[in-house]
């Protein structure tokens, strides 16, 4: 009894700790950690930001392709510098021929971000006449680093170089020509950024004959030395190359919320809310584990806190996403664990031995759901962009926790708890009357019902695999926002200040006078007058007849269009590549692991289910006419997360049971054991994840719930493909082998 009020007693205790970190900040020495609300950046689409718009100063004599093609080349390495100082969640769309808009979420100092967005970034090392030794081109990579000074021995930042061959050929020579000069005061090389002089380090006589030979000189920051900030910067510029061209900024402007002001306090209480009757539920349920299983819940919620604070991520709709879906991942380890337990416990084992058994049967599914979660997750972080790059980093970080929060603290107790001289099988999730042992080898006829699951399939996936082949012969039936079709951007100053409500008026005036509804209606100007229309392309008639409706509203004397200007599609070439091949790599490693695992034809059925999960959740967005934006690739990628690990539990059972069989029981017969053994497993999670979803619903506004609506949809598909498709189509791939060998 000690121990388990010990055990409990010290989870508590960190779990306190957690949130004191969580609220007021902790500082241990040089390891410091701000409160939540300092350590966390919000994303434009839940705080708003600003928005910079720039304008390319072209030189003469550049074709209309060259200029297209530089112009995309501008709004990656703009999106790279962005990421590479942290923001992550900001936007980069190209406006007409030759402007760009960045907005940029919850920015402190709007002028700085301007001025280091702008710069060409055009490095150079020279000598005292000014010959260039080496430029941007012999430069591989750069990284921010802190290191103590050769010569004072105070510890500074620095940015470390990793040069080409060539570079490092070149670098060699020209030090060496500056260390045999016989005037001291001209041997120095000058690191200039665009003609901007950072640092001017000596060079010893002592290079007079070998010159520097290194691939990883340093760049020393001078009075910027102590400061991570312009280190991390000027590294990243170096990283993100050359602009083609000088950008001039023609407005800087505060924008509001693209997803109203409401947004975030209602998705943070749906949240709230969901997560409560998750934790009644696991106690309804599954009784003192369940109790146990909310206790390593809010440990798992306070450690995760921590450490995004700790990591200064900034979060938008997409890393709420990843923590929805992060969420319903730890409780389904316990899930798992606990229906493990229950199994155990009916056969009629003690609870010490029921509860060894348990975990140690269910860390192979787990191990291999969240591996497979994990391998999108860091295929993300290699290619992703904005808003992804936000989402994956959320996902890895709770999958690990998780496997840490979730395994070893409810073990820890339940085997103290195991210790104690009395146990009553209800408190442990079993029912008050006896159940037969026999009912854990019941089956339903999954496999012989694969005819029917298979047409109720392809019902459901019809809608969008019609969709998607319409749209090379130019027929489109998704309801594309600016984001992927473009569009424009209307600003009127209204002569008052643009509150949710009014947002709200303008859209439904908007979508009555156009038939179109816009993506977004928000505030924007210094004074908060201004109401930013994003819509998709319309006619001189439809424009005009949007001023016509604004002064309706708000009177003639007091509207005053400000801007219309044509946008590009946010989504350029540079992210639907992107997309493709992660998607393609994702997809090949997951098969591969699935393969080596368990076998090939059980990895082609997990990437046909994770195809046929997107397929529905894509044909309600035709169905629903849901706008299609971004935040369908944040819904997609939880859905991807979410049928992976639903399957690989199903699977991880088959493969048991043919184990436990020696392969001599027919296959069919092992996939229906199978899949009822962990059918209380797949309803249960599935109702767990959905919770937090059903209140985003309910209490959400309009943006939460088309987020939160297909996302709803394919978490219900996930379940349906992982209990009626995967293990039939598995047996389907087999074939007439009646054998199946597995790892």
């Amino acid at each position: 009894m000690k121990k388990c009020i010990l055990s409990i007693g010290v989870v508590v205790l960190i779990i306190a700790l957690l949130l004191f970190g969580v609220f007021f900040g902790f500082n241990l020495g040089a390891f410091s950690i701000e409160p939540l609300q300092e350590g966390i950046s919000l994303g434009l689409d839940l705080v708003g930001g600003s928005e910079i718009t720039y304008e390319a100063v072209v030189p003469e004599g550049i074709s209309e392709s060259e200029l297209s093609q530089s112009m995309e080349a501008v709004q990656t390495m703009l999106r790279q510098r962005l990421n590479s100082m942290g923001y992550t969640e900001a936007t980069v769309v190209l406006s007409g021929d030759r402007g760009v808009n960045v907005s940029i979420p919850n920015v402190s100092n709007p002028e700085q971000a301007l001025q280091m967005l702008g710069s060409t970034a055009v490095i150079e090392f020279r000598d005292y006449t000014g010959r260039t030794i080496i430029t941007g081109e012999d430069i591989e990579s750069a990284t921010a680093a802190y290191q103590p000074n050769g010569t004072t021995g105070v510890d500074e930042y620095i940015v470390s170089l990793k040069l080409t061959a060539e570079g490092r050929e070149k670098f060699r020579d020209g030090t060496r020509e500056v260390a045999a000069l016989s005037d001291e005061e001209q041997r120095w090389v000058a690191i200039v950024l665009d003609e901007e002089v950072i640092s001017a380090p000596r060079v010893s006589a002592e290079y007079a004959s070998t010159g520097i030979d290194t691939d990883s000189p340093i760049i020393q920051l001078g009075d910027s030395s102590n400061n991570v900030e312009y280190a991390t910067y000027l590294a990243g510029i170096i990283n993100s190359g050359s602009l083609p061209f000088e950008l001039k900024d023609t407005k800087l402007q505060a924008v509001g919320a693209s997803l109203g002001e409401r947004s975030l306090e209602t998705g943070i209480t749906a949240g709230i809310i969901g997560i409560i009757l998750v934790m009644i539920f696991m106690i309804v349920v599954y009784r003192i584990p369940g109790l146990v299983a909310d206790l390593a819940l809010v440990l798992y919620i306070a450690l995760f806190l921590v450490v995004m604070s700790a990591m200064r991520l900034n979060l938008s709709l997409p890393g709420i996403a990843g923590i929805i879906l992060t969420i319903g991942m730890a409780v389904d380890a316990n899930v798992v664990i606990y229906e493990r337990i229950r199994e155990e416990l009916i056969s009629g084992k003690t609870l010490r031995s029921a509860v060894d058994a348990g975990f140690r049967r269910a860390i192979t599914a787990i191990l291999d759901s969240n591996i497979t979660t994990m391998i999108a997750g860091f295929v993300l972080l290699w290619k992703g962009t904005g808003t992804i790059l936000g989402f994956a980093k959320t996902l890895l970080i709770g999958v690990v926790l998780s496997m840490i929060c979730m395994l070893i603290v409810p073990r820890a107790i339940l085997r103290s708890l195991a210790g104690l001289r009395k146990y009553k099988p209800f408190l442990y999730g079993l029912p008050r009357k006896k159940i037969d042992a026999d009912s854990l080898n019941k089956r339903i006829g999954f496999v012989s019902k694969g005819k029917i699951t298979a047409i109720v399939s392809i019902v459901l996936c019809v809608t969008a695999v019609v969709s998607l082949i319409l749209l090379p012969f130019g027929v489109n039936l998704f309801n594309l926002d600016i984001d992927f079709a473009g569009g424009v951007v209307l600003e009127y100053d209204i002569g008052q200040q643009v509150n949710s409500d009014i947002s709200a008026q303008v859209s439904d005036m908007v979508l009555d006078k156009t038939g179109v509804r816009p993506s977004a209606v928000v505030r924007a100007g210094d004074r908060g007058t201004i109401v930013n229309i994003r819509i998709q392309e319309l006619t001189t008639e439809q424009r005009d007849s949007v001023g016509t409706g604004l002064q309706e509203l708000f009177g003639a004397d007091r509207v005053r269009m400000e801007s219309s200007n044509f946008v590009s599609a946010s989504v350029g070439k540079d992210i639907t590549k992107a997309a493709f091949i992660t998607s393609i790599v994702a997809a090949a490693l997951i098969l591969i692991y699935i393969t080596v695992r368990f076998e090939i034809r059980s990895g082609l059925a997990a990437v046909i289910c994770l195809l046929h999960d997107l397929m529905v959740m894509l044909s309600c967005y035709v169905i629903f006419r849901i706008q299609l934006n971004m935040n369908f690739i944040a819904a997609a990628l939880t859905i991807i997360g979410y049928s992976i690990n639903a399957t690989i539990v199903v699977f991880d059972r088959i493969r048991e049971n043919v184990k436990r069989t020696g392969g001599h029981e027919e296959f069919a017969a092992v996939v229906d054991r199978s899949i009822t053994q962990t059918l209380r497993r797949s309803l249960g999670t599935t109702l767990t994840t959905m919770l937090p979803i059903i209140f985003l619903l309910i209490l959400g506004v309009d943006s939460l719930r088309n987020f939160a609506f297909p996302i709803m949809v394919g978490v219900i598909s996930g379940c349906y493909s992982s209990v009626c498709v995967a293990g039939p189509l598995w047996n389907l791939l087999k074939g007439k082998k009646n054998k199946v060998k597995v790892r």
